[in-house]
């Protein structure tokens, strides 16, 4: 740069430098003066309020009420009005001597039921019976045998609305199919659905004998085995039945009232009495 550029730029950047600086210093004055504040405010007021949101309580859920009580005394089990299809089942179904229901299709569907039960409560095995006669043709242990046999439906089965455990409905099937067997061997005349004299009377084998009762009655108290629900959980597992270990084969015997020595009705329920005392 040339000295005489050199003298041209001292004296234009400093009178530059001025006039911005001036100009600065009067527009910072004249926002900050009274009449600009005044306009500032008066913007604010005419600019449209937002509506405030108002809070909305949510109406809480009536409790659900609970079912009345009958004023009967039942087992410890079933006392409760809370679980009425366990009372039903409690006082129409559970240890009656004799059998409430001796047909093929019931105590089938008692063997599949309390196999689903293991590890369950039965109250929630009640609460899905229906799902379980509608999934399994309301327990028609032929029809199961013929068609059900391939993993498709066992699949099937799954997405319905019963205990969803593979193993367990797995063994449904094959029991269904061993069941049928059962009755061809033991009782060919007798394998009707409906048929009161089929597998009853394969149960009746592992009936307690009278000194099996007396001696049952010496050793009272809650049991969940016994030699009789020992022997048969072994020889239905020999034919290849599936979840029919003593402790299940116990309850399923005592449910259908071939077992009531070991399972009778507590003092206090009302049906106590009903039961025979010798």
């Amino acid at each position: 740069m040339s000295r005489r550029s050199t003298r041209i730029a001292s004296t234009v950047i400093p009178a530059a430098t001025s006039v911005v600086s001036s100009k600065t210093k009067s527009t910072a004055a004249s926002t900050s003066s009274p009449a600009s504040k005044r306009r500032a405010v008066e913007k604010d007021s005419e600019a449209p309020k937002a509506t405030p949101v108002k809070m909305v309580k949510k109406a809480k859920a009536e409790p659900t009420p609970e079912p009345e009580d009958d004023g009967l005394t039942r087992c410890i089990w079933a006392n409760s009005s809370r679980y009425p299809l366990l009372q039903k089942y409690h006082d129409e179904e559970w240890c009656v001597p004799g059998g409430f229901d001796r047909s093929n299709r019931y105590l089938f569907e008692l063997l599949i039921l309390e196999g689903a039960q293991a590890g369950l409560s039965w109250s929630t095995v009640l609460h899905k019976r229906e799902a379980y006669r509608a999934a399994y043709d309301n327990f028609d242990y032929k029809h199961i045998a013929k068609t059900y046999t391939s993993p498709a439906s066992n699949e099937r089965l799954l997405q319905t609305n019963i205990v969803k455990n593979k193993l367990k409905v797995e063994a449904s099937i094959v029991n269904a199919r061993l069941f049928v067997e059962l009755l061809d061997e033991f009782c060919p005349e007798h394998t009707a659905l409906d048929d009161k004299e089929g597998f009853w009377h394969f149960l009746e084998q592992y009936k307690k004998t009278p000194a099996r009762v007396l001696e049952s009655r010496a050793t009272p108290g809650y049991k969940t085995s016994s030699e009789e629900s020992d022997r048969l959980s072994a020889d239905l597992k020999k034919r290849g039945f599936k979840f029919v270990g003593t402790t299940i084969i116990h309850a399923y015997l005592v449910a259908l009232g071939i077992e009531v020595e070991d399972a009778r009705h507590s003092e206090p329920c009302f049906k106590y009495s009903a039961i025979p005392k010798k």
